[in-house]
């Protein structure tokens, strides 16, 4: 307990400073926190399978974040992410042609499980974090504007925050009164109570950032947003325990220390962040001028 302690009242400042003072303090943190994501996303390949060029997945993770930084405007991200998902495609494929030969044990079955890891981890983790820098950088009409933290500022926390909510939310009501397993084959202690804790805390704590951040949206959008903050920020979360279910991992790493790996901390958050950023630029505001539409 001391050490997650001590651990979040260093992290914190740290994090709620480069996303006041935004690039390049935000976009240094989120290319350590890029590189450090793929490479326990990697090395949670199971070892007979074959090993994965790392300095290949920085790369394309670093060039879908760099990208995102580099735009601005809804259709601009996407297309620029798209035009570096296909080059990461065709440059893992030329790899994995060249180089990749999974051991005797694994099979066929290791060149599929191999391609998969190769090519998903990136996009999985470059391409939803950039969503990250889209937030921070977000502009909305002079209306919405924040008068105090501006506008991309607010949403980003408004964001991590939610996202945080329904985690502690989710754990809190799971450990006092959680009975009934949700997803026992994967996450055993995960339980419905406790599920549904979680999403209820993101609405209270949608409901609560927008007032306190003076988002001026209404708010029936703060609970369509916070609920999907809750739904979403769930299944981040188990589709990481899947994944070190099936490679029998407890923590994706232990860089953090009393924490785990990074992944076991941005598992929520890479879903919630383009879920927050969509429903902002495609739903809820689309005459946005940085929208790109």
């Amino acid at each position: 307990m001391f050490q997650r302690l001590s651990t979040a009242l260093i992290g914190i400042p740290i994090l709620v400073g480069a996303i006041i003072f935004g690039a390049p303090w935000l976009t240094g943190l989120v290319l350590i926190v890029g590189v450090v994501a793929i490479w326990e996303f990697y090395r949670m390949l199971t070892p007979s399978v074959g090993h994965l060029p790392f300095i290949l997945g920085a790369a394309w993770v670093w060039a879908l974040l760099l990208g995102a930084q580099a735009v601005s405007g809804r259709d601009n991200f996407l297309v620029i992410s798209g035009v570096i998902i296909v080059a990461g495609l065709f440059a893992s494929l030329l790899w994995f042609i060249s180089y990749f030969r999974p051991e005797e044990s694994a099979g066929k079955k290791g060149y599929v499980v191999g391609f998969a890891y190769l090519i998903l981890g990136p996009i999985y983790v470059g391409f939803l974090l950039s969503h990250a820098l889209m937030l921070r950088d977000l502009s909305l009409p002079e209306s919405s504007e924040a008068p105090l933290i501006g506008i991309g500022v607010a949403w980003l926390l408004f964001a991590l925050l939610t996202t945080f909510a329904a985690d502690t939310g989710a754990y809190l009501v799971g450990r006092a009164i959680g009975k009934h397993p949700m997803a026992p084959s994967i996450s055993p202690n995960k339980t419905w109570e406790g599920s549904f804790g979680g999403w209820v805390s993101a609405g209270v704590a949608a409901l609560a950032l927008g007032q306190l951040l003076e988002l001026n949206i209404d708010v029936w959008q703060q609970i369509v947003i916070g609920a999907v903050a809750g739904v979403v920020a769930q299944w981040g979360d188990l589709l990481v325990s899947k994944l070190k279910r099936i490679t029998g991992v407890k923590d994706t790493s232990s860089i953090i220390p009393g924490h785990g790996g990074m992944l076991d901390r941005l598992d929520s958050l890479l879903c919630t962040l383009p879920a927050v950023y969509y429903l902002i630029v495609t739903v809820f505001v689309p005459s946005s001028p940085n929208t790109g539409l």
